[in-house]
C-alpha cells in the first residue's frame, strides 16, 4: 500500500491527558475544589527544530573554565525543542458553597497564593548506567582499532546517550564521543491575560450590582488600557550552585534528580483618589522578595531515568493595596464651606437679635 508521510515531533506533546487533575490537598475541603473551564494549563506553541553549529568554536580556542558554557565543534547542540505554556494563577477555582460555609470565606483565595507545578522529562538512561560505564572505562585502555580499521572506544555511553555531532575537523570523533546531557533553558514570566481579566471584572460587577470591581474603568476598553500597565515580570534564579548557568538560565538535565525552583513574589495594587474622592486603579508594584534553586536525588527507584523540574511560586498574602489621596478634595472643601457658612448664619442670627434688642431699648427710652 501507499506510504503515508508522518511529521515527526519528538518531544512536543500531541494529546491531552484524559484524566482530570486530582487535588493533593484535603485540608479545609480543598479536595472539593475544581478548575473553571478554560483555566487549566495549556500549551501555546511547541516546535522541534535542527540547530546550526556554524557559530560553535574550536576546542583549542575555549578556556577550560568556559568549556561547558560555550558551544564547541566537538559536541555541538544538534536540535532544540521549544515550547511555551501558560499556567493561570488566580480566579481559576470553583468551590462549592458548602465548603465556604464550613470553613469560612476567608479561605476562598488560599490555594491561589501557592503555585506548584512540575515538568517531568523521561530519559532512556539513568545516572547508574553512566557511573557503571565511567567505572569500566577507568580500568581499560581508551580504545582500539577494529578489523575494518575503525577506532572503537571502550565505552557503552554512545549506545544509550547517543553519539556526538562533531563538525569540521571533529567529524571523525562523532562516532566515539557520546552526546552530552540535554539542557533546559528557563524563561518564566508573570503577566496579565487581558481576556480573562476583562471577563472576571465584568462578571463580578454583574453579580454584585456594580459593588465589586468598582475601582476599575467603567468600559471594556478602559479596563484593557489599565491592564497594559502591568508589564511582564520575569523570574530568574541563581543556577550556578546546581550546575547551571545564570546568563541564559540553563539547567543541565541529569536523570534521577529533582530541580526545585522557588520564588516569593509581592504584587501590590496602587489606587488613587481624585478631587471628587472617586478611586481608580493606577498601577501595580511588583517585587521579587527571594528566589532559590536546589537539586536533590529522586528517592523513587522507578524514577531514576527521570528529570523532574519543579516550580514553586508563592505570593505574599500579607501585602495590602495602597490608595493615594489628594490633600484637598471637593468633599473636604464642601465640609469646610459648610462649617464656614454655619458660622456666618449664626453670626447673622446674633446680629439680628442684637438689633432687635437695640430697637426694643430705643422704644423703651421713648
Amino acid at each position: 500500500g501507499a506510504e503515508e508521510a508522518v511529521e515527526k515531533q519528538y518531544l512536543c506533546p500531541n494529546q491531552a491527558s484524559p484524566e482530570p487533575p486530582i487535588p493533593k490537598f484535603s485540608s479545609f475541603g480543598w479536595e472539593l475544589w475544581s478548575l473553571r473551564p478554560g483555566r487549566d494549563v495549556r500549551i501555546e506553541t511547541c516546535t522541534d527544530a535542527m540547530l546550526s553549529a556554524s557559530s560553535c568554536q574550536d576546542l583549542d580556542t575555549i578556556p577550560d573554565s568556559q568549556f561547558r558554557q560555550v558551544c564547541n565543534k566537538a559536541m555541538p547542540p544538534t536540535s532544540e525543542t521549544s515550547f511555551k505554556f501558560k499556567v493561570p494563577l488566580n480566579n481559576k477555582w470553583t468551590v462549592p458553597k458548602t465548603a465556604l460555609e464550613r470553613n469560612g470565606r476567608e479561605l476562598v483565595n488560599r490555594p491561589e497564593f501557592d503555585i506548584d507545578f512540575s515538568l517531568v522529562y523521561h530519559m532512556q538512561y539513568s545516572e547508574a548506567e553512566s557511573n557503571v560505564d565511567k567505572k569500566f572505562s577507568e580500568n581499560v585502555e581508551q580504545g582500539d582499532f577494529t578489523p575494518d580499521d575503525q577506532f572503537r572506544i571502550y565505552t557503552g555511553t554512545t549506545d544509550f546517550m547517543g553519539k556526538g555531532g562533531g563538525i569540521d575537523g571533529y567529524k571523525n570523533l562523532a562516532d566515539i564521543i557520546p552526546a552530552n546531557a540535554p539542557v533546559l533553558r528557563n524563561s518564566i514570566d508573570l503577566q496579565v491575560d487581558s481576556d480573562f481579566a476583562v471577563q472576571d471584572i465584568l462578571t463580578a460587577r454583574n453579580l454584585t450590582g456594580g459593588a465589586a470591581a468598582n475601582l476599575w474603568p467603567k468600559d471594556e476598553q478602559g479596563i484593557r488600557l489599565s491592564l497594559e500597565k502591568f508589564s511582564p515580570l520575569r523570574i530568574e534564579w541563581e543556577l550556578s550552585s546546581i550546575g547551571g548557568r545564570n546568563d541564559d538560565q540553563v539547567i543541565v538535565m541529569q536523570p534521577g534528580y529533582e530541580y526545585l525552583m522557588e520564588a516569593l513574589v509581592q504584587i501590590r495594587p496602587i489606587y488613587s483618589s481624585d478631587v471628587w474622592e472617586e478611586g481608580k486603579i493606577e498601577r501595580w508594584e511588583r517585587q521579587m522578595v527571594s528566589t532559590s534553586a536546589s537539586k536533590s536525588v529522586l528517592s523513587d527507584i522507578n524514577k531514576k531515568n527521570q528529570v523532574l523540574v519543579r516550580y514553586k511560586i508563592r505570593f505574599d498574602p500579607l501585602v495590602q493595596p495602597q490608595t493615594f489621596l489628594r490633600d484637598y478634595t471637593v468633599l473636604r472643601f464642601t465640609h469646610s464651606l459648610g462649617a464656614a457658612a454655619g458660622y456666618i448664619v449664626l453670626g447673622t442670627v446674633l446680629l439680628s437679635c442684637a438689633r432687635r434688642v437695640q430697637r426694643v431699648g430705643f422704644r423703651r427710652k421713648r
